[in-house]
């Protein structure tokens, strides 16, 4: 159960992550077993993060204010400035169907080199944008190949959108590395997105990485406790028994 806070990044201002030390306390106290964070955050808040997996973002893109939209990402921090700054795990993100895709891709090849070299883990977040190309950017077949891609790259780990229907997800976690699922929008039904977390888990996925859905949340800590109950539900490999 991964908790994404990296969104101040390039996006303000963002409810719920005003105090974003608290949230982090909180957060972990509830559970969350990952954050994926911003190079400033981890530098400043690695104590409060306890024993919860830190994720550093590697890339950046232009930043928005009032309201966040898709625009290309760059590679900012390298390998050695994530793990100086304490990271278990380094990320960075791909838009399938976007102008950039070529170098967002060639950039996370080098990343996943690099982060095997110095030992660290590489999340690869790659997701279809709608575009010419993909104009539904959940069909399963595009997310599918998003993965599988990722997985060709050398990541270790790939965070990618709910396809739709969520059980769909089977399709691509057949590529021999954990599949997450990314949050995507605030949503009010919240009963609706855990019943899709749960069938996405029962499908294969390993987890998921919400940002909004969690510390935009009436109750962060409640939110992250109830996405720990629907991850906790996923079958275990023969391997994990």
């Amino acid at each position: 159960m991964v908790v994404a806070i990296d969104h101040p990044l390039y996006s303000w201002p963002v409810h719920g992550l005003v105090d974003k030390a608290g949230l982090i306390q909180t957060v972990v106290t509830a559970g969350a077993d990952a954050l994926i964070t911003t190079y400033g955050t981890l530098r400043d808040h690695a104590a409060a993060m306890g024993n919860a997996s830190k994720i550093m973002k590697l890339d950046l893109t232009t930043l928005s204010v009032g309201a966040y939209y898709d625009s290309e990402y760059r590679i900012a921090w390298t390998i050695e400035d994530a793990a100086g700054a304490g990271a278990d795990a380094v990320l960075t993100y791909v838009q399938v169907g976007s102008t950039e895709e070529l170098d967002a891709l060639a950039g996370a090849a080098r990343v996943a080199a690099a982060a095997d070299r110095a030992g660290l883990t590489y999340v690869c977040e790659i997701m279809p944008i709608e575009s010419a190309r993909y104009p539904d950017p959940f069909d399963p077949e595009a997310i599918a190949a998003c993965v599988r891609t990722a997985a060709e790259l050398g990541a270790h780990v790939v965070k990618t959108s709910m396809p739709s229907p969520p059980d769909a997800i089977a399709s691509a976690t057949t590529c021999g590395v954990p599949v997450v699922i990314a949050g995507g929008d605030l949503t009010t039904d919240r009963q609706a997105l855990l019943g899709s977390v749960r069938i996405a888990v029962a499908a294969g996925a390993a987890g998921v990485a919400f940002g909004r859905n969690v510390w935009a949340a009436d109750d962060p800590a409640a939110m992250v406790r109830a996405l720990r109950d629907a991850v906790s539900e996923r079958p275990r490999s023969s391997s994990e028994r």
